[in-house]
């Protein structure tokens, strides 16, 4: 039966998905482990061979679907794509610690996501467990559970007893059905992807959910620009089948490139259903545009990374109102929770990009990207109005007022060789940025301007180099009208 024909009798109940969410340390591993070691049976348990990220479980002869730690990572980017990964989320609490700031971060996620939750309170047999508490502290937060004044429901568990897993997995299906949840077989699958890898003997190998209709060996598959053949199909025990359908978890061989983890995928038929569901996937997608857009106004790339989502929206909001003075236009390149990482950086254009972080820090594997690439504007703060005038004056400095020269870096002056006008010989650190070969300084003493000169020849080990980088000491030949000291600071500078 084709897409078109189908009715809402089509239509049956299907198994909930559950992502697991919370603060690093606080049981989550353990409880999905023992959901895994007790509630899959032992003949298929047995059959794991590799750890693919999602499972399905049977409680009272009916499936539960739990997206196991790496769909957590999923779950944030299919939620920045503005799609909902799962049905339910369990949001993790140590009973021993209460909430701490990814427990924050988790509930802002469930809440832009907007799903049903329960709280989940792990190590309840572990000495020093206070639930009381972390109920009074989720009360402080404005969550209030049942027997707080509220409605949102709390189960106390222990992964090493086993402690209230069966009220919790039974409390999963009351709210599954609550939901009702329902999909149709008929339909050719729809789904998101959790893991993807290259695998040496089977090729490209992607981890799918299902959340609608029915894939099969054979169905011509899509995922962003991902795209390909299924050839194979594995269930979440890896054993070979040739389809499924929702909510299931499967292993599928057949991609011609790496699907990109959260992404949407479909099956289809015709080019012109791949085109119209692209088509809906862009709209989604697309870059916010923050301003009032007139001809010829200056386009601002930003990239937006803060310590909760409510703090990225505040963010958003700010650069709202501030491109509505018609002179400049922000574009939102990628608006997430957490500390600015290598992959964030990788998606800025070729041009001026402002990078706006709130509460965050960069990752150190960052530090190099933003010292090789000038394009990159940092703004750091903790007070929204003082990223505002951060913003503002970096505007009129850098996009407007654009400025005719670079500062490349500094370095202080450790020895002097021949403490003579003219050609001096000196030995330094790089304290900032970097020193290129043949670029012109100025030099400073006591962070007073006292003269200019011109970088002759720079060496390392002796070794004549093109460069040297922060943290580095080096030879440099230099012609300055002044007599060097040691001490003095020589900032280094190229024309634009």
């Amino acid at each position: 039966m084709s897409d078109k024909t189908q009715t809402t009798e089509n239509f049956i109940p299907r198994p909930p998905i559950v992502v697991v969410l919370g603060h690093v340390d606080h049981g989550k591993t353990s409880l999905l482990d023992y959901i895994r070691q007790t509630k899959v049976a032992e003949k298929e348990a047995g059959g794991i061979t590799q750890h693919i990220g999602a499972y399905e479980i049977t409680v009272k002869n009916k499936k539960i679907t739990f997206l196991d730690t790496p769909g957590h990572e999923a779950f944030k980017n299919i939620r920045s794509r503005g799609a909902k990964a799962a049905d339910i989320a369990l949001l993790v609490i140590a009973a021993d610690e209460g909430v701490k700031p990814q427990t924050k971060e988790s509930l802002d996620c469930i809440k832009e996501a907007n799903i049903p939750y329960i709280i989940v309170l792990t190590k309840i047999d572990k000495e020093g467990a206070n639930p009381q508490k972390v109920k009074s502290e989720l009360a402080e937060m404005g969550i209030y559970v049942e027997g707080w004044g509220g409605d949102i429901p709390v189960v106390e568990v222990s992964a090493k007893t086993g402690q209230g897993i069966d009220d919790l997995l039974e409390l999963i299906l009351l709210l599954s059905e609550m939901e009702n949840l329902k999909g149709s077989p008929q339909k050719r699958g729809s789904g998101f992807v959790i893991e993807s890898h290259l695998d040496s003997r089977k090729g490209i190998v992607a981890t799918l959910v299902i959340t609608d209709g029915t894939i099969k060996v054979g169905d011509k598959i899509a995922a962003l620009n991902a795209r390909g053949k299924i050839k194979m199909l594995e269930d979440f025990v890896g054993r070979r089948i040739t389809e499924a359908t929702f909510s299931s978890p499967v292993r599928v061989m057949g991609f011609e490139e790496i699907p990109p983890v959260g992404a949407e995928f479909i099956c289809y038929e015709e080019e012109s259903e791949l085109e119209n569901f692209q088509r809906e996937k862009e709209k989604k997608t697309k870059i916010k545009e923050l301003g009032s857009r007139e001809d010829n106004v200056l386009q601002i790339p930003v990239i937006i990374k803060s310590d909760t989502l409510s703090s990225g929206e505040a963010l958003e909001y700010l650069l709202e109102q501030l491109g509505k003075n018609k002179k400049w236009l922000f574009k939102v390149l990628l608006n997430d929770v957490g500390d600015l990482s290598e992959s964030d950086v990788k998606i800025v254009p070729n041009n001026l990009t402002l990078i706006l972080l709130f509460r965050v820090e960069t990752k150190p594997e960052v530090n190099n990207i933003l010292l090789a690439n000038k394009n990159l504007i940092i703004i750091n703060g903790e007070i929204i109005y003082e990223i505002e005038e951060q913003l503002t004056k970096i505007i009129e400095d850098k996009f407007i007022n654009k400025p005719t020269e670079e500062i490349l870096g500094k370095l202080k002056v450790l020895a002097v060789f021949n403490p003579e006008k003219g050609n001096q010989l000196i030995g330094g650190e790089v304290i900032e940025g970097i020193v290129r070969n043949k670029t012109r300084f100025r030099l400073y003493r006591n962070e007073e301007l006292i003269g200019e000169g011109k970088l002759v020849n720079l060496q390392r080990n002796r070794a004549d180099v093109s460069e040297v980088n922060t943290g580095l000491e080096c030879g440099l030949l230099v012609d300055c009208s002044r007599q060097i000291q040691k001490d003095d600071v020589l900032e280094f500078y190229q024309k634009i």
